[in-house]
This record gives C-alpha cells, structure tokens and sequence, in this order.
C-alpha cells in the first residue's frame, strides 16, 4: 500500500471517529457503555495487532505515562460528546485539531526546542481565532458563552498530545506499541464498569460502540504506517487539515448543522494555523 493510501486512510478513520461521536450523541446513545464498548474493540484489536508482547518491557515512567494517557483519552471523548452538544461536529473537530498549539508550546517551554516564526505565528493565530469558535451570534459580552466545554477540549486534547512528546523526549526507545496497548487497556479498565451499571446495553450502543472502537484503532493503525513513510511536517497538517474538511462537509450535509460568519471564520483561520503550526 502505498503513503499516499495509507494517509487517506488515517483521514477517513479519523473521520470517522469524530463522525462516531455525532451519531451516538445525536441518537442519545448510553455514554458510558458506549465508551466501554468502544475501548473493549481497541483492546481486542491491539491483541491482534501484538501490541501486547513487549508489555512486559515497559519501564515504570511508560506505565504511568500510559496510564495517564489512558485516563486521558476517556476524559476527550467525554468533553468531546459535551462540546458536539454544544457546538456542533464542525467547530468541536476543529477546536480538537487546532490544540496542536499546546505540544508546539510546551516543547517550547520545557524543551527548550526552536520554534519557527511560522510556529509562533500559528500559535498566536490559534489562541486569537478561538472565540470565534462560539456557537451563538457574537457580542462582546458573549464571546465566551456556550465555549466552555470547547475549551475543555482544546486543553485537555493538547494536554494528551503533548504526552506523546514527553514520552518521544524522555524515552524514545520505549515501543510504541506496548506504549498504545498500555493506554487502551487503562481506559478499558475505567469504562468497563458501565456495563454493568443500570440496564443492558442497547443493540445500538454496542453497535455503534463497535464501529467507534474499529475506526479509532484502524486510525492509529494507518496513522503510525503513514508516518513511517511521510515526513511529519507533511502528515500532520494534512491530517489535520483532511479531518477539518471531512467533518465539516460531514455536519453540513449529514446533520444540517448552521454555522455563522464568525464560525467560517474560525474554521479558515484555524486551519491556517495548523498548518504554520506542522510545517514550522
């Protein structure tokens, strides 16, 4: 297969992963056995993958990492439920892609890494663009209304993917996929208790559970082959960029969601600033 593919692929799996989301929340669907199935098909599909065999090679820094991501990644899928209720698939996919600020900071701050004019720029661009990001008609004294759970959002989503840049910096020699197996199995250990809380899951929560746990591992799974053959500064914003475009499309059309002039805005600005952000 070649990168080209392989890019599309983590574009329409990442799509469909926030495209998911929208259904299950759109369809009332229980949250937390919803998650639970969806972490159970993650798990089962990284014991296919053989992400399992070097667990036992974790240091005790990955572990924490891992279990810390874990925790993570349950807590953005809930904000990200909370801001699609709020503000749409559009706006929250996009709030979700842009906090690629934060690790871009951070590696700034703690690393001390060089960081670009373009960087700088897309940074500055990405914290100005943000209460254009409100659902309702702006007024100055409303900027910031109905924005909460989108900002939630963007900090906690930067704060996971940051995490990914401590564990590059800090133990680049760790395997990666054990480093994924570890952050699944955490979360599968926090969700799975909902299976048995209240009344049995729904054909249409395990369904769609299914389908989201299927397209987030078919995502990291095309995602990590497309980044053994494309350069970073190439495969970040147009990962970034494609999901924006898929999502967007999808919310129009799908789901006739209405965005305001501010809110085309903030969807052009903010995919200007991911791409200065990767390309930098």
């Amino acid at each position: 297969m070649n990168h080209i593919s392989l890019l599309s692929l983590a574009i329409a799996f990442s799509s469909g992963v926030a495209m998911t989301m929208k259904i299950a929340n759109a369809r009332k669907l229980n949250f937390g056995q919803f998650l639970a199935t969806n972490y159970l098909v993650c798990s089962v599909g990284v014991i296919g993958w053989g992400a399992w065999r070097t667990l036992a090679f974790n240091s005790a820094f990955i572990w924490f990492l891992g279990v810390f991501v874990g925790i993570m990644y349950v807590l953005c899928l809930w904000l990200f439920n909370r801001a699609i209720e709020v503000g749409g698939l559009a706006l929250s996919t996009t709030l979700m892609r842009l906090s690629a600020a934060l690790p871009t900071l951070g590696s700034l701050m703690i690393f001390a890494e060089k960081v670009s004019p373009f960087q700088i720029l897309g940074i500055v661009l990405a914290i100005m663009c943000l209460p254009l990001a409100n659902k309702e008609p702006l007024h100055l004294n409303q900027a910031w209304r109905g924005m909460i759970w989108g900002l939630l959002l963007f900090a906690a989503y930067g704060l996971t993917d940051f995490a990914f840049k401590v564990q590059a910096e800090l133990e680049p020699a760790a395997d990666p996929n054990a480093f994924i197996a570890t952050i699944f199995g955490t979360a599968l250990f926090l969700t799975l208790p909902n299976f048995f809380k209240g009344s049995t899951p729904s054909r249409q929560c395990l369904l769609w559970g299914s389908v989201l746990g299927t397209t987030n591992v078919l995502a990291t799974y095309f995602w990590v082959r497309a980044l053994e053959h494309i350069p970073g500064s190439v495969a970040y914003p147009t990962l970034g960029l494609g999901v924006i475009a898929v999502t967007t499309l999808a919310s129009l059309v799908i789901w006739r969601e209405r965005l305001y002039p501010a809110n085309w805005a903030f969807l052009a600005l903010a995919s200007v600033a991911v791409l200065l952000i990767n390309i930098g």
